[in-house]
């Protein structure tokens, strides 16, 4: 009996260390970019894509290398 629990354990440390059974969420950038964080997070709530509109439930504003923020929907 020990050894069954010692194995459930072990299956469940497997599955969450290689990241089974979790979803990837899908992601689009919208075209653009923004000088400021403020800018982009203006933007952010209302921002409207072409395709899926409808899709993408929560927005990211992230800083590139180039200094420049860049909008990014995600469901």
């Amino acid at each position: 009996m020990i050894k069954s629990i010692v194995a459930a354990g072990l299956i469940t440390l497997g599955a969450a260390v290689t990241g089974a059974g979790i979803a990837a969420a899908d992601e689009v950038q919208v075209e653009g970019s923004y000088a400021t964080l403020a800018a982009c997070q203006a933007d952010g709530p209302s921002v409207q894509v072409n395709k899926d509109n409808s899709k993408w439930t929560t927005y990211d504003c992230r800083q590139e290398g180039d200094g420049l923020y860049y909008l990014y929907l995600s469901n």
